[in-house]
This record gives structure tokens, sequence and C-alpha cells, in this order.
């Protein structure tokens, strides 16, 4: 067959069109996204096995069709795509005979459900689709799983090199099922669930039932989809419960009136996706969930065991603050991980850009991914007044509407942490203020919305892991991101900060040669580490190297290369820090007793044999209420009302309020800990590819600053943080001999002297 004869396309979308639930609104989706990046789609449908009777094209993808988003091919006429997406491998097992002649560049088999059902029938057998796979199509089919639990599931029954390495997970509109959300929707709290009336959707005992959907009215349970398997449980639906049938409203109107979404289902199903629980979370509903979902959503949700939901659903309904920040994180996460975007650029690495006909090469990620670095719904954050330099009083103010600003564009790497963002925020601050600077921020961190509440645009672009793009696909995708930026704002000096400079700069860099480069680059490197790295400085106009309190410690390869080097960077300035009265009421705690940070990311607070439970106990036995500082332990926070979550950015501004801290070594918490005078227990994180924390770490105990561990118990920490509540004050004073300011000035001077 050539190409010539047959009907061409960029995407042919291969399933059982009449499927009801999930797997029909998964490929709505993908549809609408291919369709806005100018992806060309047609479908065929095979009646498969799993839809019993005779029914409709589903009525979202037939509104896809009738809107001219994809073709719907049903005169059996050869076709020629450039990828052949089938969903569910039962279809493709059982109706394969249906499909006319195919010709394709690329197969993905995306499995929608793991093969079995609880009741061991099994719907699907992975060796024997992948078989039939090659043989109507004549290609080596890719299996996509739907998320980790179906990737489990499988994994052993297809060969290791067809596996992708990254879940097919489904993707939505997050901006369509977005819901305002002003206040509590009652004197109680309302708390939901969206399913179908399966008894393997619900909890298969009346203990965990009552648990995570109480019946006594405490609170308002409303059920969308029936709930016929509960009310076999109970005997009786409760008063206080809610039902409506399947269709008797639409999700996003059902999901609008919960303060809370609740899904917990029969421990021995395996959940494939859990779409409701994204078009929850897509809703800005928070949603509770167990803990085997964590791994495919998340910081989106929060995880717990059924006796710890009623616990949580009354703290966050009586805390407003935190409440509003779990909103946030979960609409910030659908946007980066499930959002139209995310299905874009894993479809770029499979085929590239969108063609216009069968001889477009689609090699390159072009203009098609602007819309990977849409900017996304900042959280709602605390505002954060710096203190700046005088010269910006002198100048009338940086914002001065009669003063020609100058854009420069800070770009920091890190998918998912802080540390890169915050330093580039504490140079942008002070180079606004004391001189024209424009700032502007595109992040690969995924908290980049914290950007906007400083006052500044931001674009989120997603890393090689959360893209799931091959290396030299990444590298060009990036390239083409900046370029994009640049070609928009037009920067003056660009500023980049991470300890490995990405391969398309110098792409970029031939493009704009008017730019100046600065790479910001942290030293404390691991001995013996990163020496093929330093060749990217020539890359850089400029390489400014932020200090460390610890540098006589530093061994690493960056410590003997040319840079120009400034004091110890830190967003805040102590100045800028609320009095402990004023820091503890803004966190919610007592304003009497003795309090700790624990930050060390997360963990089980109730098990003593890791670092975060053995620290809380100690600190528990000594009398000291704890503050931590990830939201998953909340899911795990067990009876003691001592333990406080803490969710605020730049959580430095509070922290007068502790009187010892257990911290991991990184470089912020390092400095910020250590400048702002919180006596601290240090324990590196040894995790880490070049960041040496355990140097830095023994170089404060050494000099008398702190005390260290390498690992926490009970009985090794408690008598360090005895000691740090007893002489701590007196231990942190002797930072002030070695401490030679705030390098952050001293580095907005040196990127507004790049300014040509």
């Amino acid at each position: 067959m050539s190409g010539t004869d047959a009907h061409f396309v960029d995407v042919l979308d291969v399933s059982d069109l009449r499927f009801a639930g999930g797997t029909a609104h998964s490929i709505a989706e993908e549809v609408r996204a291919q369709h806005a990046a100018g992806f060309s789609t047609a479908l065929i449908h095979l009646n498969g096995p799993l839809v019993a009777k005779v029914s409709p094209v589903n009525a979202q993808i037939r509104q896809e069709v009738q809107q001219g988003h994809a073709e719907l091919l049903v005169r059996g006429e050869r076709v020629r795509a450039r990828a052949a997406v089938v969903r569910h491998p039962a279809v493709l097992e059982y109706a394969a005979d249906q499909l006319p002649p195919i010709e394709t560049d690329h197969v993905v088999i995306v499995a929608n459900a793991a093969p079995h059902d609880i009741d061991g029938h099994e719907h699907y057998r992975p060796e024997q689709v992948h078989q039939i796979a090659r043989q109507r199509f004549g290609r080596e089919p890719l299996w996509a799983p739907i998320g980790p639990q179906v990737r489990q599931s499988i994994a052993g029954r297809v060969p290791p090199a067809s596996l992708l390495e990254s879940d097919w997970v489904n993707i939505i509109d997050v901006e369509a099922w977005e819901v305002e959300r002003t206040g509590p929707r009652g004197h109680r709290p309302v708390v939901g669930r969206h399913s179908r009336a399966s008894a393997q959707k619900w909890p298969r005992d009346v203990e965990t039932l009552q648990a995570v959907y109480p019946v006594d009215g405490s609170w308002t349970v409303r059920v969308l989809g029936g709930a016929e398997p509960a009310e076999a449980l109970l005997g009786k639906l409760p008063d206080s419960w809610e039902v409506y049938e399947f269709g008797a409203m639409s999700p996003k109107e059902f999901l609008a009136g919960l303060d809370f979404f609740v899904y917990y289902h029969d421990p021995r199903w395996v959940e494939a996706f859990g779409r409701t629980v994204l078009e929850a979370l897509a809703s800005g509903v928070p949603a509770i969930l167990p803990p085997a979902f964590e791994p495919l959503f998340g910081a989106a949700a929060i995880y717990a065991e059924p006796p710890a939901v009623r616990r949580i659903v009354d703290r966050l309904y009586a805390d407003r603050r935190a409440y509003e920040d779990q909103v946030a994180r979960a609409a910030d996460v659908a946007r980066s991980r499930f959002g139209h975007q995310a299905h874009i650029a894993r479809l770029a690495e499979l085929i590239g850009t969108a063609s216009d006909g069968p001889d477009a090469p689609g090699t390159a990620v072009t203009d098609e991914h602007a819309a990977l670095t849409r900017p996304v719904e900042p959280p709602r954050l605390p505002e954060v007044a710096l203190t700046v330099p005088a010269a910006a009083e002198d100048a009338g103010g940086p914002r001065a509407a009669e003063v020609e600003r100058i854009p420069v564009l800070f770009i920091s790497s890190n998918g998912s942490g802080m540390g890169h963002l915050t330093r580039l925020l504490a140079y942008a601050v002070r180079a606004e203020a004391g001189s024209r600077v424009e700032p502007h921020f595109l992040s690969l961190s995924q908290a980049a919305p914290v950007v906007s509440n400083f006052g500044y645009t931001y674009e989120y672009l997603p890393s090689m892991t959360a893209t799931g793009l091959a290396p030299g696909r990444w590298h060009a995708y990036f390239a083409e991101s900046v370029a994009q930026v640049m070609d928009r704002i037009r920067p003056a000096v660009v500023v980049f900060d991470g300890t490995w400079p990405y391969e398309g700069i110098p792409a970029v860099r031939e493009t704009f040669p008017d730019a100046r480069w600065l790479w910001s680059r942290r030293g404390m490197w691991k001995p013996g580490q990163g020496t093929d790295r330093l060749h990217k400085a020539d890359w850089f106009d400029l390489v400014l190297e932020p200090g460390d309190l610890a540098s006589p410690a530093d061994r690493g390869v960056t410590g003997k290369t040319a840079a120009a080097r400034v004091g110890p960077v830190t967003l805040l300035d102590t100045a800028d820090l609320d009095e402990r009265a004023e820091a503890r009421a803004a966190l919610g705690v007592d304003p009497d007793v003795q309090l700790a940070l624990v930050s060390l990311g997360a963990g089980n607070i109730n098990d003593t044999s890791g670092d975060v439970g053995a620290s809380i106990a100690a600190l528990r036995d000594l009398g000291v209420e704890v503050c931590v500082t990830k939201p998953e332990i909340a899911a795990d926070g067990g009876e003691h009302t001592d333990v406080h979550v803490v969710r605020t950015y730049p959580l430095s501004r509070y922290y007068r309020a502790f009187d010892v801290a257990v911290s991991a070594a990184g470089y912020n918490s390092f400095h910020e800990l250590l400048r702002f005078g919180v006596p601290t227990l240090f324990v590196p994180n040894r995790q880490t590819a070049l960041d040496d924390q355990e140097a830095r770490a023994r170089f404060a105990a050494e000099s008398g600053l702190a005390h260290q561990l390498p690992s926490v118990t009970v009985q090794t920490a408690e008598p360090m943080l005895a000691d740090l509540l007893a002489h701590g004050p007196e231990m942190i004073e002797r930072v002030k001999e070695i401490d030679p300011g705030n390098g952050a000035a001293e580095a907005a001077t040196y990127i507004a002297n790049l300014i040509r």
C-alpha cells in the first residue's frame, strides 16, 4: 500500500467508541488537544467485547467529530497514519479483523486497565495482543500503561523494550473544569464521590465505608452514579446522604457543590487511573485518596488510610488557608502533568510536529509546542516585602511609569524543587529595585506559580522527566521554547541558575546574539563529580557563584575555576522576618510553647525508624511542639495535635517562630536557618546527584554553629536537640563572625552591568 492511495492522518485513534466512561472521555480530550496543536486525527470504531449492547458512539467523541476536530472513518478505506493509538487492548484482541488496511510509522497500545478483574476474569492477554498488533500493523507495538498500577500488571507480560518509560496518563482541560470556591458549602463538610455503581468501585466492608463516608450526619455525603453497593452493605442509605443516579447532572456541576472529594474502592480492585479523581482535582476540590494513588497524582491529592480521613477533612475544613493551599497545589499539578500540553509533548516525542500532508517530515519540536509554556494560575500565597537597595528610592521607584524598563529573563532548572527558583527571585527583586530591570521567569520547577506573588510574569517549562521526552528531543524542545519567549520579550540579559546548562543554549544564543548570558552556578559539588560540565562556562558571558558559608569545606571541581563570587544568597534579609509573636500568629501555633521545625522531606511521623518520625518522637519527648513542611505527611498525622503542617512560601519569613530545627543541608535551608538564627540539627540528604550536603553539615558542626547526624534515631537526636534548646542561641551567634552578608544585591549589580 502506498501513501498516495490512502487516507493520510497524523493520529489514528482505534477503539470501541461506545465506551461510556473514562476511555471515551480520554479519547475526546486527546482529539481536542491534537486539534488545537494542529495534528489531524481520524477515528476507527471496533465492536469490542466490553460493550454488550448496541449503542451509539459516545456523545463526547461524537461532538468532537461534529465540530471538525476529527474524522470518523466508516467506509473501510485504506489509512496511512504517522501514529496509530489503540485504546484498550481487549478491543484489539477480539476485534482486529474489523480493521481496514492501515500503514503506520508507530503503534501505541494504551493499556487502560489491568488484564484481570478482581474476580480473576481475564479481559485480555497482553502476549496475544502484542502478536496481533505486530501482524495487523506490520510494526513492533509500543505499550503505554495508563498509570503505575497497570504498568505493574503488564510489565512481565510484554517485551521490556516495548514498554514506554512514561505512563500515558489521561489528560483534562483544566480551565474548562475549574470552579471558583469561595468558602464552605454549609455548616458541615460536604463530601462526595462520583463513579459507576459497581461493587469494585466501593469499599468492600462496612467499617471502611463508614470511616470514609460517615453515616452519623456529621457530614453531608453526596454521591453521583448511584450507591447500590453501599446500600447493600448498610441495609439502607443514611438520611444525611444525597444520592444521584448516573447522568442526573454533569460531573462539573456535581463537583462544584462539594467541599471534598473522597474516593475509596475495593482494595482488590486495580484502579487503572481514576479519571473522576482528575476531574475533581481540575475543579479545585481537595481529593482524599488511598495511598496507592500517590505515585500517580503526587502532591495534587492527600493520601490516607480510611481511619485518618475524618481527621483530615475536619482539619482542612477548619483551616481555610490550608484548604486553599491544597486547592492551588491540585490545580497546578493537574495543569503541568495532566493538561493538554502534556499529551502534545508525548505525541511530539513519538512523531514530531503536526504535518500538512504525507510528505511532512515531522522531526522537530517547534511552534505547536507553544502551549507547553502557557502560564498556569498561581496558588494563593502570602505577600512578601523585601528590603531593597536605597537606590530604588533615589530613582523614584523601580516601577515608575516614566522609566523605560529593560527585560531580563531568569531561567531556573529543577523540575520539582525550589532552590534554583528561590535564588533567582533573590536576584530579581534586587535587580528590579536597584536598576531599570524588568524580570521575567521561565522555570522548570513545578513551583513556578510562586513567582507571580512577586509581581513577575512566568512560564512553566516541563522538565525532561515531566514530559517523558528523550534527551535529544527535549533539548530541542527546550531551545525552541526559550527562543519563543526571547522573541516575545527580547531580554537584554538571560540568567540561568542550575548545575547543568542545557544543550539548547548555544542554538538560542546564535538566534539572539545581542542578549548577554549569565550562569549562576552554586558551588559545593561532590568531590570529583561534574567535571564534564565546566566547559559549558564558554556558553556564557559571565559565571556567577553564590557563596557558601561552608566554602572552606568545598572540595568540588568548581572551587578552583574562574567565577565572579558573591556572598551567600538568601531570598530574604534578616530585616524582612516577622517578629516571633507575629510569625506564630501567622502559622497558627501556640505563642508560648517551645516549637521546632522539621524539614526533611516526606515521611511518616509515627515511624520512628525514619528520620522524620524519629525527629518528631525525640522532640515530643523533650516537650517540644513540631511543625513539618511536607503536606504529604498530613495523611499520616496520627492523633498528635502538636504536629502542624506548614505550607507557606517563603517559610523563612516566619523563622523567628522556631526555637530549634531539624533540616536537610541544601543550599537554601542551610543558609536561611543559620543566617536567621535558628539552632539546627542538620541531617544531610546523601541522595543528591551533585550537592555535597554532607560536607556542608559537617562544616557547621565542626565550626560549632550547629549539630549534625548522618541519620536520625530517637536516641541519637534527643541529646543533640536538648543541647540546641539550651545552648543553640550561643552557637548560632557565631555565624555572624563568618557571614559576609547577603550576596543577592551584589549579584543583581553583576546582572545590571551586563546590560549593554
